[in-house]
């Protein structure tokens, strides 16, 4: 973030909530926004133009009336966003939903929903509220009604109530994904995630590759280079120490791998993220 509005940033509840106009003046982006971890569950709606932001692996385009709801824990990027851009940006803690029964794990697989006109005009008018309300501390639990209002609106909208039963590997892929989340730096066998969900490799391989068109290894592999990557940005780091962070006792196998999966080596990315600045 190359420019922010203090009044704005420095709210003593920014890290429970905020939110705020993708085309207001209180902030200004450099792109690309490096990988990072997510602290609190965020959405991005987009009412005018487009972005390109990542939900773990995979990257997203989010175009006109929609969507993408990102869960604390993940790791995200934004790599594009255009001229034109209008929409919202909110996040917000566990405890703004410690009183509901909403689960944001369920975006784990599709993190990205498109509205009709009529249902995007009801989401538009309880961010509008959420973000006058904002602009004091002391509404905190009238946003909290707002936002339990803004989710169950959304699970109401036609194209999320077609996701309401997901396929059996749609969920096994979900629950590997959310263990790949706690245990990737430890565990880099397929056979563990298999043995904590009860099922044959053979049975969690095939309900991967059904879901995302990839392998369990495969996701193993891109969760340690994001890990990686997220490290590089830690100047107190050497490269040794990272890989020894993303557990690789070997320094030289932690440079093959970061290079046989980015086309660079883990200095060379860290050098392109100075450049960048």
């Amino acid at each position: 973030m190359s420019y922010y509005d203090p009044k704005e940033y420095d709210k003593k509840n920014i890290n429970d909530f905020y939110i705020h106009g993708l085309s207001d003046d209180t902030y200004e982006l450099k792109m690309p926004l490096p990988p990072h971890r997510q602290t609190n569950h965020s959405v991005i709606l987009v009412t005018k133009g487009s972005i390109i932001a990542s939900s773990g692996f995979d990257n997203y385009t989010v175009e006109q009336n929609t969507m993408i709801v990102i869960p604390a824990g993940q790791i995200t990027s934004l790599s594009f966003m255009s001229g034109n851009i209008e929409g919202f940006y909110m996040h917000f803690s566990d405890d703004y939903l410690s009183h509901t029964k909403v689960d944001l794990s369920k975006w784990l697989i599709r993190p990205v929903i498109k509205f009709v006109n009529a249902e995007l005009g009801h989401l538009t008018v309880l961010l509008k509220r959420m973000q006058k309300l904002n602009e004091n501390e002391a509404n905190a639990d009238i946003i909290k009604l707002y936002l339990t209002t803004f989710l169950a609106e959304t699970e109401q909208s036609s194209d999320f109530r077609l996701r309401i039963n997901f396929p059996a590997h749609e969920r096994l892929t979900m629950e590997f994904k959310r263990l790949l989340n706690y245990h990737v730096i430890k565990e880099k066998s397929v056979n563990f995630y298999a043995a904590e969900l009860n099922i044959t490799p053979n049975h969690l391989n095939k309900s991967v590759k059904i879901t995302l068109g990839r392998s369990a290894s495969a996701l193993i592999d891109e969760m340690l280079i994001l890990e990686a990557k997220i490290l590089m940005q830690k100047r107190d780091l050497s490269i040794s120490e990272i890989a020894f962070e993303t557990g690789f006792e070997d320094i030289s196998y932690f440079g093959r791998f970061f290079k046989k999966h980015t086309g660079c080596t883990p200095t060379g990315y860290r050098n392109r993220i100075e450049l960048s600045e």
